[in-house]
Formats: C-alpha cells, sequence, structure tokens
C-alpha cells in the first residue's frame, strides 16, 4: 500500500529527489502494492501509522543543490538600552554581515518566533564591522561602520543610507555611542579617535574633535559615562581619554611571546566604575577605572576574545571569541566594595569564531545573541544563560522562485542570479548563471510564465533579460536594453504575462509599472523608451506581493496586518482587511481568492468580492488544528494543489483540505476520554517521528532550513533546504578534548 523512496538519502548531497520521496503514498483501494525497495530510515509500521489516512500520490523534489550562503555576522546591536520596565514595542536588532547588508529583527516581546522586517542590501567589497543605535530623542537612529572612513546613517524603512559622513581620518575600525547617545566616537587605523555629535537630529552629523593622538589601530571603543572615552589599541594597551581630547592614562594588557597583543573588545559594566577587556591572548580582565588598576584576570579563553557583554544591573558579563565558548562571569558579594568576580560557567553554542554579542534586559525579556563565522545568530536567555534553550534566527532569505510551467528554479544573492531545469530524466542541470558588473546587491528577481523573460531589480536599477532556448539545455541570457528601467530602482519586481506589464515596488512604496509585451515572438526584443511609467495610488507598505493567475489583480501587504488589492485594469486600490496578526506569506488561488497566513500560524482564505471570508475561512481559520499551532518559527509561503492549501516554515510543510472542515476543538477536561487517541480527528501523533497525519490535515518537520517549498505540478513539489552544516565555512577552532 506505500511506497517509499527514502533510500535517495542515500545519494550524494546534491542529488535531486523525483518520484515519491517522503509524501508518496498509493491509495487503499490499490490492489498492487508496490515494493519496498531499499533501506528505509523509518521503519514499516512507522510509516505506514504516518501514511495510513492520506489518499493522493504526491511527488517531491528535495533539493539541496542550491547553494545559497549567507554571510558571516560581523555586528549586533538592540535599538534600546536595557530597562527595568516591560520592553519597548520599538525593540529591534540590527544584524550587521560580511556583505554589507544589515538586518532588523523584531523580537515582538519574546524569546522565541522574531520577525524579519527589513533587510539593506550589502554591496560588492563592503563590510559592516560595527553597528550602533541611538535614541535619545524619538525613532532610534541605526549607524555602521564598514572598512572605510565613512560612518554612515540609514534611514530603515527605506534600506538605504540617510547620510555619510567622513571622518577625515584613517579606515574606522571601531565605534561607540556615549550614555546621553548624542555622540558618536569612532577609532581609526592611524591611531585616531573621532567625535562626532549626533545632537542635531536624523540626518545630521558634525564633526567635534580629534582626541590626544597616538600611533596604534584603534580596534574597540567605549564610554565611561559622558566624561571617558577608552581605547583598545593593536599595541596592548588601553587608552583613556577625556572629552576634551587629553589622555589620561594607558593601562598595559599582558604581552604575547609571539606577537602583539591586541585588544579586540572592551565593556564597561553597568551601574559601576569597572571596564572589562578582552584580547588576543585570550584574557579577560577587569580594571578599577576609578584608580585605573587591574583588578582582576582570567584566562579562560583558548584564543582570541572577540566580544563582551552583560546584564543591565552590573552582576553578569559575557565574553566570547575565537574558540567558540561563551563564559559567564559573576559578581561575587554583591554587597562589598572589593567587586570580585567568579567565572561561573560557559555553553559552546557555535561551530565556529563567535564574532559579536549583544544584551537586552527589561522586566518581560532578557535576550542574549550572539553570532560569527558559523551565519548564524543564536538567542540565548541572559538570566538563565546556563540551562535555556537556544533559539536560532532562520536564514530564510525569500531569494528562490520556481517556474512550473518550464519546470525552472531561480536563486539570486548578492549579484548572481543562477537557473536550474529539472529535467524528464529524475535529474537536475545548471541552465544559466548571470553575474552583474554592478556592485549592488540585488533585491528580487521575476521570471516570466514562458520562461523566457528574467527582470532583476534593485534598489536603483531594474534590468531586463531574454532567456534564449539552446540545443544542450542551457539558457543563453541576453540583455534588453531599456534605458527607463535604468532610472527606476525596485524592492520588489514582478512580471505581469496577462497584461504585458512589468510591476516595480520601489523602496519607499510606491507603485509602478511600466509596459513589456513577454508574449511577442519577434526574435528581438524590444522594450518602449517612450513610454511612461504609471504610478499606482496603494496606500500600504509592501512586504508581501502576489498577483492573480490573470494578471489583472496584484495583492501587497505589510506587517502592520493591512491587505490591499491592486486593479490594474482600472489602476483602483482598496483595503481588503485589516488583520490583528502580522501576514507573512500571501497566495492567489486558482478560484481567484487569497491565500493569507500569518505570524501565529492561521491560515486565511479571502474572496475578492461578495463576502470576505470563504465557507473555508469562516469554519477553519478560527480552528486550527494544535499541532500546527504548536509549529517553531513563522509560515515563509503559502500555496495550493488540488484540493489542498500547503503551508511551510523554516523546518516543516503542512497542508490543509481546502474542501473539510476541521473537527471542534473540545474543552479541556481533567482527564483525556479512555480509548481515544490524543490527535486531530482522532489520528495519533507518533512523537519520535514528531509528525501528525489526518484526513484534513498533515505536516512533517523533518527537513533543515527551508528556503523554498512550491508546486511544480499538480502531483510535484519542489522542496529546497539549505542546512547550516553543508555550508563552506573556513576551519574552526579545535578545543582541547581530554579523554577520561
Amino acid at each position: 500500500m506505500l511506497q517509499s523512496r527514502q533510500r535517495v538519502l542515500q545519494k550524494p548531497r546534491n542529488s535531486c529527489w523525483k518520484p515519491g520521496a517522503e509524501l508518496a503514498c498509493r491509495c487503499p483501494e490499490d490492489p498492487h502494492p508496490a515494493p519496498w525497495p531499499g533501506k528505509l530510515y523509518a521503519s514499516r509500521n512507522i510509516l505506514q501509522k504516518i501514511f495510513k489516512s492520506i489518499s493522493f500520490r504526491m511527488d517531491i523534489h528535495r533539493c539541496r543543490f542550491v547553494d545559497y550562503t549567507p554571510h558571516t555576522v560581523t555586528s549586533l546591536a538592540f535599538s534600546h538600552n536595557s530597562v527595568s520596565d516591560v520592553c519597548p514595542h520599538e525593540l529591534r536588532l540590527a544584524v550587521g554581515r560580511a556583505d554589507g547588508s544589515i538586518e532588523v529583527w523584531n523580537p515582538r516581546g519574546r524569546h522565541t518566533n522574531w520577525l524579519k522586517e527589513h533587510v539593506i542590501p550589502g554591496c560588492r567589497g563592503r563590510s559592516v564591522e560595527g553597528l550602533v543605535w541611538c535614541s535619545n530623542e524619538g525613532q532610534p537612529r541605526l549607524f555602521s561602520i564598514g572598512g572605510s572612513t565613512y560612518l554612515t546613517e540609514w534611514d530603515v524603512s527605506q534600506s538605504i543610507p540617510l547620510q555619510n559622513n567622513d571622518c577625515n581620518a584613517g579606515v574606522i575600525w571601531s565605534l561607540a555611542a556615549n550614555q546621553s547617545q548624542n555622540k558618536i566616537a569612532v577609532g581609526c587605523e592611524d591611531g585616531s579617535v573621532v567625535i562626532i555629535d549626533i545632537s542635531g537630529g536624523p540626518g545630521v552629523m558634525e564633526h567635534e574633535r580629534i582626541l590626544q593622538r597616538q600611533q596604534s589601530r584603534v580596534l574597540s571603543l567605549c564610554w565611561y559615562k559622558d566624561d571617558m572615552i577608552i581605547g583598545g589599541c593593536a599595541d596592548g594597551r588601553i587608552r583613556c581619554w577625556d572629552v576634551k581630547g587629553q589622555l589620561l592614562q594607558t593601562l598595559r594588557v599582558d604581552k604575547s611571546k609571539t606577537e602583539s597583543t591586541l585588544v579586540w573588545s572592551l565593556y564597561m559594566v553597568a551601574n559601576g566604575s569597572q571596564l572589562v577587556s578582552g584580547d588576543s591572548t585570550g584574557s579577560v580582565k577587569f580594571w578599577d577605572m576609578k584608580h585605573f588598576v587591574l583588578q582582576q584576570s582570567f584566562s579562560v579563553h583558548e584564543a582570541d576574545v572577540l566580544t563582551l557583554t552583560g546584564d543591565m544591573s552590573g552582576t553578569t558579563v559575557f565574553s566570547a571569541g575565537v574558540d567558540r565558548k561563551i563564559f559567564q562571569f559573576q559578581l561575587v558579594d554583591k554587597g562589598k566594595k572589593t567587586h570580585k568576580w567568579m567565572n561561573s560557567s560557559n555553553r559552546l553554542l557555535h561551530g565556529n569564531d563567535v564574532r559579536a554579542m549583544a544584551s537586552y534586559e527589561s522586566r518581560n525579556l532578557d535576550l542574549l545573541v550572539s553570532g560569527g563565522v558559523e551565519r548564524v545568530v543564536a538567542v540565548n536567555s541572559l538570566r538563565n544563560f546556563q540551562n535555556s534553550m537556544v533559539f536560532k534566527l532562520p536564514l530564510n532569505a525569500n531569494n528562490v522562485i520556481v517556474n512550473d510551467e518550464h519546470r525552472l528554479l531561480v536563486m539570486w544573492q548578492d549579484q548572481t542570479v543562477k537557473i536550474w531545469r529539472f529535467l524528464d530524466n529524475q535529474e537536475k542541470t545548471l541552465s544559466a548563471k548571470l553575474t552583474l558588473s554592478d556592485p549592488e546587491s540585488i533585491s528580487d528577481v521575476a521570471l516570466s510564465k514562458n520562461g523566457r523573460y528574467l527582470v532583476v531589480s534593485r534598489l536603483s536599477v531594474v534590468r531586463i533579460y531574454e532567456l534564449i532556448e539552446t540545443d544542450t539545455a542551457k539558457l543563453q541570457v541576453v540583455k534588453v536594453p531599456a534605458t527607463k528601467l535604468e532610472n527606476l530602482g525596485a524592492k520588489k519586481v514582478r512580471v505581469l504575462d496577462g497584461l504585458g506589464l512589468i510591476l516595480l515596488v520601489t523602496n519607499s512604496n510606491e507603485y509602478l509599472s511600466v509596459r513589456f509585451n513577454v508574449e511577442d515572438d519577434d526574435d528581438v526584443s524590444e522594450f518602449d523608451e517612450d513610454q511612461e511609467a504609471v504610478e499606482y495610488d496603494v496606500e500600504n507598505e509592501c512586504e508581501l506581493l502576489d498577483a492573480s493567475q490573470d494578471s489583472r489583480l496584484v495583492a501587497c501587504a505589510g506587517y502592520n496586518g493591512k491587505i490591499s488589492v491592486l486593479d490594474l485594469g482600472s489602476g483602483e486600490a482598496r483595503v481588503l482587511v485589516r488583520l490583528n496578526e502580522v501576514p507573512t506569506a500571501l497566495r492567489f488561488t486558482s478560484n481567484d481568492t487569497l491565500l493569507v497566513a500569518t505570524m501565529e500560524h492561521r491560515l486565511f482564505e479571502f474572496n475578492l468580492v461578495g463576502e470576505l471570508h470563504t465557507e473555508w475561512s469562516k469554519k477553519n481559520s478560527e480552528n486550527m488544528p494544535q499541532p500546527f499551532l504548536s509549529l517553531p518559527g513563522q509560515p515563509y509561503g503559502v500555496f495550493e494543489t488540488p484540493d489542498r492549501f500547503w503551508v511551510y516554515g523554516t523546518s516543516w510543510i503542512a497542508f490543509f483540505d481546502a474542501k473539510t472542515e476541521f473537527p471542534q476543538k473540545q474543552a479541556k477536561g481533567r482527564k483525556r476520554p479512555r480509548g481515544k487517541p490524543n490527535g486531530v480527528n482522532g489520528s495519533a501523533n507518533d512523537s519520535t517521528e514528531k509528525e501528525a497525519s489526518d484526513k484534513t490535515f498533515w505536516f512533517t518537520n523533518k527537513y533543515k532550513n527551508l528556503l523554498l517549498a512550491d508546486r511544480l505540478s499538480d502531483d510535484e513539489l519542489v522542496v529546497v533546504e539549505r542546512p547550516v552544516e553543508e555550508m563552506p565555512s573556513p576551519p574552526a577552532f579545535k578545543l582541547v578534548k581530554y579523554n577520561i
């Protein structure tokens, strides 16, 4: 009755799964069950239990050949300082990466299930080496440095630089904001420390002064209140200046026998006068800044200490670096004036160098985040560091699309677009690779339904490419001249084949369209340079975008819960619904309804005319199965196959029967009725497999770092995975192992 192709797992990692992988089964009425080929990863009884109530066949292409590789995490910063009250709704985490991109995450007042609200695209040859938020008045302002002499302030909502300030010194290596958050100090390669006044408001940065010069590179900076600037230098010294620029004192750390000692990190303990330093010898030192003397030294790390942070009470400090471990130091005898510290615990949370840490604490939230060469940001509890569960931010970048008519899979990253084709012999081939000469990273890519045109957008320019079939299943990429589009940038782009339009959404949420006939049979493609772009009045943010199958309707949604529909025939837009939840995925169905999945794991189906909710949505949207509500992370995408709605997240895929009503949830009693399985519709949940099966609902969470799940045909799915352990990575520091 059951056909399994689990043996495909024994093929090379870059294999392409074709028929029957994981979800394949035959109808119960089939009198000729298929044999059980190959070695199975699960017992026959377990698989039969999982699939016994699914009466359909679905072939899955499980793809691990898509080589998307996020860049190293170089810096982390919270938008607000720790508070004793409830954390503000405006709290954000900025994540800087080695490609120059900056991600802005919203913790939403919880330790897990964070929302990535914005991504500022990077640029070739640039990196984000430091981040700091300043919020003395109004909205927090984000500043960054990255391998140049400029300090950059960002307009986060539009993902563009608001202002660049040349510090007129060497390349900037470090930065820090004072306690009042109206001044920023930057440390430079030539030994200069420059004070920038930012009290004038957004976009205003004024050069104030350069502190007394010295010759060593300033690798780290911190402030002691608003009165003193402390710099860790490349000559093994910690220098202290007052705000007028005079050098007050120089502290020396331990010297290395083979090379100069580098003071990589400094941290000023909250509510006190103690400074913590981390250097290239692996030492963590505590200094008394009232008397400029060393109090304690810990040689706990086996390699360079790259980052330090602590809590708001000044009783806990964390250190991390090249040896991958995070160490916790706690204050002993808090009431005494001696301020003695002890190394209380450590954890190994990362597989490679830890380059950055940040902490935030409030009445209802305590966060310790860390990241580095492993590319993943780990979220831990600040107060319960040793025993808490670690949550890792997902790596999904929404940078993979599928063209089902021509069986094409497209992935883009940085300045490169790759196109694979699924062949009839159950194999795949790389059909085309496009590398742009411009340094700016790609923001979005769209492919026409006929597979002939590829539209690549960046925030400053949009370009069209024609894909020409060859005799070898390869695609020849030819640029289509379109000067008009080179003056338009877009964060979202869609090809509307039915209307012969290209829809653009700019970084300021302006909706534009230009004419381009993708169905033209001429050998030479031409773009009408004389046309003017048509602008539409859509008063909504655009974080999610999809077009109906006839291209006449476009749905867009923002994280504010508002979903709008634009009629391209009339040019009018209207608000379809305002949700109290955060939408994270939307898709038009073949019936011209709109599927919407939310952060809280609700699935809605909306009519575009008449009554808002469909019959299915009215019965089921507020009655989602508990196993689905308990799945980790957010839904990243939705789609449909005949009679089924599919939803996927970072590690799971689920489907719902589009014709069936879910069973009503019963009120919880003291005891579960005897003889009744604990599951939806009476289906037993197998805790070992972590799967659930039901006539109306099914899910699996066997996947790792899903980038995409989508239909390839009515009975085929494409599932794209990118496990972290399969990403290329430099060799990690080898910890000493003791055999006992």
